[in-house]
C-alpha cells in the first residue's frame, strides 16, 4: 500500500470517525452501550484484568454461585484489556476504560477501511478505494457495529470476513490461501456464526479447483490452514480446560471436521480427476464423511445451538431477538438498509465479469459474485450477517456508483434522463427514503412499524448505580435485558443476561414476571435475591405484561405491589423501581 493511498485512506476513516463520534455522542458521554452484549464484554475483560484465569470464561455474577459458562473467546477480549492497562496508569481505570471503548470500535473501523480501500485500489484506482471507504459509512448494519462503545466481536467477524476477501484476490495461492485459512479460523474462533460464510470462501476455492485442477492448491492451502489455526487457536483461547462437545463454539467434533475436510481436500486436490462429476462425487463423499462426524461426536448439534432452550425462554426472549431473524421480518426502513448496498456490489460485479478483457480477470469477477451472492443470502436469512454482506460489497459498489454518477454528468442535455440516473444515486446512497416517505402519511403505530423508530427509555441508569451502591453487594431479580448494566455499573450480582447457556436462569426471571405474585415469590426467593429491580418503559417488561395483565411484571407496572416486596427508596428519581424482597420463613 502506497503512502498516497494510506493517506487517502486515514482522512476517509477519519470523517468516519467524526460522523460516528457527533452521532453517538449522548451515548459516550452517558458510557451506555449499543447492546447489553458490549457491557457484559466489559465485565468479562474486568474480570480477566483482575485475576480470572484467561481459559475460564464463567461469568461468576450470573446465576450465582455456579455462574454462566460463556461461550465467548478471550480473542476478542486482548485489544481491549491491552489498551485499559495502557492507558489505566495515566488516566485512571474509569476513563480508560471509557476511551478504550471508543477507541476499539474505531480502530476496528480503520483496519476494515484499510482492508476494503486497499482491495478497491487493486482492481480500480486510489479515487475509487477512497469512495468505497466513505461508502462504508452509508451502510447502516456495518456502521452499527462500529460505532464508539461497540467493544463486542461482530465488528472483528467483519474485518476478518474482509481478510479472507483480500486473501481470495490474492496472485499467489500458497499466501491467499493462509490469508484465507487463518481468517476464517480467526473469526470462527470468536463467533460459530460466521460458519456458513467460511463455507462459502471454501466453496469458491473448491470452484477454483473445479474450473481448473492447476488451481488445486486454493483449495489445498485454505483446508489446511483452516484446519491447523483451529486447532492451535482452540488450544490457545480454551486449553484443556473444557472438553466438552458444545454447539456454540469451536469444540473437539468442529476440529475433527475441519481435519477430516482438510485431509479430504488435499487427496482431491492430489488425484486431479479429469472429470468434474468425479471430483463433486469425491467432494460430496468428503461432506458426507464431516456430517458423520457430526452425528457420531454431537448429534444434537444437528438442531443447532439454540435447540435446548426452553420454550419459555424460546418464546419470550430468542424469538424476540431482531438481530438473529431473516430481513424479511425487519421493520421494512432497515431491511431496504441490508439488502440495497449489497445487491448494488453484486450487480457491479456481473457487469464487471461482462465487461473483463482476460480470463483471468472474468473468473476473478465471477468468484466475487459467487462470494458475495452467498453473503447476500446468509444476511437474508440473519439480519445480523448483512453488515458482513454490506462490506464485502464496497469495493465493486463504489465502482458503480462512480460510473453511475458519470452517466448522469455525461446526460447533461437531456434532463429527465439525468434526473433519472441521479435519482437512482441517491437512492442507493440513502435507500430507506421512500419508506420513510410512506411513513410520513400512515398512522403513529404503522409508521413505527416501517421504520422501525421507538422511544427511549426514561429511566436513569446512573442515579440507580448510585443507590445500589451504597448497599453491600448481593443478588438482584432482574429483567434480562437490565442485568449487564447493572453488572458494569454495580458490584451486585444479577439471576440472568441474555445468554443462551444460563438457560434455566433465564426461565426463571421470565416465568416469574409473567407468573401470579405467589408463584413468582417462590422462584424469586429459590434464587436468593434479596433486591428486585424494575424499569417500567422498557420493551421487556411490557411484553411480560401483554403475555399476562395478571402476573406479577403487570402488577408491577400498575404499582400493585404484593407484600412480600418492599419499596425501597434507593434511586430517587431514577425512574426504576426497586423493591426489596421479604424472604418468607420457609425460604430461609
Amino acid at each position: 500500500m502506497t503512502g498516497a493511498l494510506l493517506l487517502r485512506l486515514t482522512i476517509c476513516w477519519l470523517l468516519l470517525c467524526a460522523l460516528l463520534v457527533a452521532v453517538h455522542w449522548s451515548d459516550i458521554a452517558a458510557h451506555r452501550f449499543p447492546d447489553p452484549d458490549d457491557s457484559l464484554r466489559l465485565v468479562q475483560v474486568r474480570d480477566l484484568l483482575a485475576g480470572q484465569s484467561w481459559f475460564d470464561v464463567h461469568q461468576y455474577r450470573v446465576a450465582a454461585p455456579a455462574g454462566v459458562p460463556m461461550h465467548w473467546t478471550r480473542l476478542v477480549d486482548v485489544p481491549i484489556a491491552g489498551l485499559i492497562l495502557l492507558l489505566r496508569p495515566l488516566l485512571g481505570q474509569p476513563l480508560a476504560e471509557t476511551v478504550t471503548c471508543i477507541l476499539v470500535p474505531l480502530l476496528t473501523l480503520l483496519a476494515a477501511v484499510l482492508l476494503a480501500g486497499r482491495l478497491a485500489a487493486k482492481y480500480f484506482n486510489h479515487e475509487i478505494a477512497g469512495l468505497a471507504a466513505l461508502t462504508m459509512g452509508l451502510a447502516a448494519p456495518a456502521m452499527f457495529q462500529f460505532q464508539p462503545m461497540r467493544i463486542d466481536h461482530h465488528a472483528w467477524q467483519i474485518v476478518l470476513a474482509l481478510a479472507a476477501l483480500n486473501g481470495l484476490a490474492a496472485r499467489d495461492a500458497r499466501k491467499g490461501g493462509l490469508v484465507i485459512g487463518l481468517s476464517l479460523a480467526t473469526s470462527l474462533a470468536i463467533s460459530l456464526e460466521n460458519l456458513p460464510l467460511a463455507a462459502v470462501f471454501i466453496a469458491v476455492c473448491g470452484v477454483r479447483f473445479l474450473r481448473d485442477p492447476s488451481q488445486g492448491r486454493w483449495l489445498l492451502w485454505s483446508m489446511n490452514t483452516l484446519a491447523g489455526s483451529s486447532i492451535a487457536l482452540f488450544l490457545g483461547t480454551r486449553g484443556l480446560y473444557d472438553l466438552g462437545q458444545h454447539c456454540d463454539a469451536i469444540s473437539p467434533f468442529h476440529l475433527a471436521v475441519f481435519a477430516w475436510g482438510a485431509l479430504g481436500c488435499s487427496a482431491l486436490v492430489a488425484m486431479k480427476p479429469r472429470r468434474i462429476v468425479v471430483s463433486l462425487v469425491l467432494a460430496g463423499a468428503i461432506g458426507a464423511g464431516a456430517i458423520l462426524i457430526v452425528l457420531a461426536q454431537a448429534p444434537e448439534c444437528t438442531k443447532g445451538a439454540f435447540a435446548a432452550l426452553d420454550p419459555i425462554v424460546r418464546k419470550y426472549w430468542y424469538n424476540a431477538v431482531l438481530e438473529g431473524k431473516p430481513v424479511w421480518d425487519m421493520p421494512p426502513a432497515a431491511a431496504v438498509t441490508m439488502v440495497a448496498l449489497p445487491l448494488f456490489g453484486l450487480i457491479a460485479t456481473l457487469r464487471l465479469a461482462l465487461r473483463a478483457t482476460s480470463r483471468d480477470d472474468a473468473r476473478w469477477w465471477i468468484d466475487y459474485s459467487l462470494l458475495l451472492g452467498g453473503s447476500i443470502v446468509i444476511g437474508v436469512l440473519v439480519a445480523r450477517a448483512s453488515a458482513t454482506a454490506c462490506l464485502l460489497a464496497v469495493a465493486p459498489a463504489a465502482w458503480q456508483l462512480r460510473d453511475r454518477l458519470d452517466a448522469a454528468r455525461a446526460a447533461a442535455g437531456r434532463p429527465g434522463r439525468q434526473a433519472l440516473a441521479y435519482l437512482g444515486v441517491a437512492l442507493l446512497l440513502f435507500p430507506s427514503i421512500p419508506v420513510f416517505a410512506i411513513a410520513a402519511v400512515l398512522p403513529g403505530n404503522e409508521a413505527e412499524a416501517a421504520t422501525g423508530a421507538s422511544g427511549t427509555t426514561s429511566c436513569d441508569y446512573d442515579k440507580l448505580a448510585a443507590g445500589l451502591n451504597r448497599l453491600p453487594a448481593t443478588d438482584i431479580f432482574a429483567p434480562i435485558d437490565i442485568g449487564p448494566q447493572i453488572l458494569v455499573d454495580t458490584p451486585h450480582r444479577v439471576v440472568a443476561t441474555g445468554h443462551h447457556r444460563g438457560n434455566l436462569a433465564m426461565k426463571d426471571v421470565i416465568e416469574a414476571f409473567i407468573s401470579d405474585p405467589a408463584k413468582a415469590r417462590k422462584i424469586v426467593e429459590r434464587r436468593h435475591a434479596t433486591l428486585l429491580v424494575l424499569c417500567p418503559d422498557l420493551m421487556e417488561p411490557a411484553n411480560y405484561e401483554r403475555a399476562n395483565p395478571h402476573g406479577l411484571a403487570a402488577d408491577l407496572m400498575d404499582h400493585k405491589v404484593p407484600a412480600w416486596l418492599q419499596p425501597a427508596n434507593i434511586a430517587p428519581g431514577s425512574g426504576f423501581q426497586v423493591y426489596r424482597v421479604a424472604i418468607s420463613g420457609a425460604a430461609r
